[in-house]
């Protein structure tokens, strides 16, 4: 496992890293729909944990991976680190009528 040898499995930053290729790969999750059903990708230089953790560095404590846009993919260009509230700010909402 070509991922392992970083040193940072089990990290926090590690940890977002695999949560985000969940979203938008596991089509089994509950919550797929919301991202991979949308058509939410990632840069696919973050196949690799390294290029993931060379564009994004380490997640600082009391963040996680927020897309600026909600409607574009993962990508360095497109994600920060964010707290709660940011995210809270950042969020799509479904209105039915």
């Amino acid at each position: 496992m070509a991922n392992l040898k970083h040193g940072y499995h089990g990290s926090r930053t590690y940890k977002s890293w695999c949560s985000m290729k969940c979203r938008c790969n596991w089509t089994g999750w509950s919550k797929y729909k919301f991202w991979g059903g949308r058509g939410i990708k990632y840069d696919p230089r973050w196949e690799r944990f390294d290029n993931f953790l060379a564009d994004m560095g380490e997640r600082p404590i009391g963040t996680s991976l927020d897309r600026i846009d909600n409607d574009k993919d993962y990508s360095k260009e497109n994600c920060r680190w964010a707290t709660a509230t940011e995210q809270n700010r950042n969020r799509n909402y479904c209105v039915n009528y």
